[in-house]
């Protein structure tokens, strides 16, 4: 009698046992492959859920369709929108699949392949829609007949088209791939607009010089550009290099300019990508011999008497620093003439004295 019951438990242990290991072997089937992520992503509904979520699209090694698995479905991967993957992953089959959720689940082991989106290129603009910046005209200080440009020469500037036509008083037709144009250099610290259109509740506004003009304080050469914008994208630029000399003191030839005999006339010097001061400059004269100019600096903004001389002080070094460096500040012993020291010493206002120091400056130059 006790054999036949430990028979009987030998073999319902035996049933248990076989049972446990099968159900062992389902659930803990596990295998190694190679997983595909799309670039791209799909949307599913979770279960239970009326909404569709943006998941990933993946595919195993082998099969052709792309299905939808959840942002996470991977433990250990993070999925970077617009990249393409290649995965060694581990897949794990349940035995029981839950009622709400997948019956396998994957792991990252290595990521194969990380491919990132690739950056277009910026779209080719049609040669109808490029431009070009041309110096059109030269008119130098003191009527001197030469080819090259220095400080205080006035140069004019034309926009063209790719064909280096000038079609005002047309339109050209690049503007309508525009809504700015500008013209900078990297030297200079300001814009000058060429072109420009904005829309508003009031309509289309638009405004186009297609020639200005400038003069420039640089005594070498320096790059110009016109950049063309759309939506505030830079889309064409066409730069050019604007070739300088520097003569003598302040770009003036002293030797071969000409003279005002009389009535000499006061021009405004500006620079139209370097707006901090506008200079009034008298045409070339002549006293003892002694070729002078006099400079001052605009008072365009309405200030008072005290802030104009600190305006002229700071504006007249400027320049003079800019020409000469450390040779600016020379001392009253370093003035060489009567004339100049008379000058000197009767100046009534900061810019008069300002005169003399050029004047100083010029003989020096010259006696050198």
């Amino acid at each position: 009698m006790m054999t036949k019951y430990v028979q009987t438990f030998l073999l319902l242990l035996i049933s248990i046992i076989w049972v446990g290991c099968d159900k062992d072997e389902l659930t803990e089937k596990v295998e190694t492959i190679k997983m595909y992520v799309s670039a791209e992503t799909g949307t599913y509904q979770p279960w239970g859920s009326d909404i569709p979520v943006e998941c990933m699209l993946v595919k195993e090694e082998g099969e052709l369709e792309y299905s939808h698995l959840a942002f996470g479905g991977i433990s250990g991967f993070e999925y970077v929108r617009g990249h393409e993957y290649e995965l060694e992953v581990c897949k794990t089959t349940l035995a029981n699949s839950p009622a709400d959720g997948s019956g396998i689940a994957y792991t990252l082991l290595k990521i194969i392949r990380d491919t990132p989106p690739a950056i277009p290129e910026p779209e080719e603009l049609p040669e109808e829609a490029k431009f070009k910046l041309r110096m059109v005209q030269l008119t130098p200080f003191m009527n001197l007949d030469t080819p090259l440009a220095a400080p205080f020469d006035f140069l004019t500037f034309r926009i063209l088209n790719h064909n280096d036509e000038y079609t005002f008083p047309v339109l050209p037709e690049f503007l309508k791939y525009y809504d700015l144009i500008e013209m900078s250099s990297p030297v200079l610290p300001d814009t000058y607009c060429i072109y420009s259109c904005v829309t508003d509740e009031s309509g289309t506004k638009e405004n186009f010089t297609s020639q200005w003009g400038s003069y420039f304080f640089e005594k070498a050469d320096f790059p110009i550009s016109l950049k063309g914008y759309k939506n505030g994208k830079l889309i064409y630029e066409y730069s050019t290099t604007q070739l300088m000399r520097e003569r003598d003191f302040l770009g003036v030839d002293w030797k071969n300019g000409s003279i005002a005999i009389a009535n000499p006339k006061t021009n405004s010097v500006y620079n139209v990508l370097d707006t901090r001061y506008t200079f009034l400059l008298t045409d070339t004269q002549k006293e003892n011999d002694t070729c002078y100019i006099k400079i001052r600096v605009s008072n365009s903004s309405n200030l008072s008497d005290a802030e104009y001389l600190k305006e002229q002080e700071a504006g007249l070094k400027w320049l003079l620093e800019k020409h000469l460096g450390e040779k600016s500040s020379l001392p009253a012993s370093d003035f060489k003439t009567l004339l100049l020291w008379r000058l000197m010493k009767t100046a009534l206002h900061v810019s008069q004295f300002f005169t003399s120091m050029l004047m100083t400056c010029m003989k020096n130059v010259t006696m050198l």
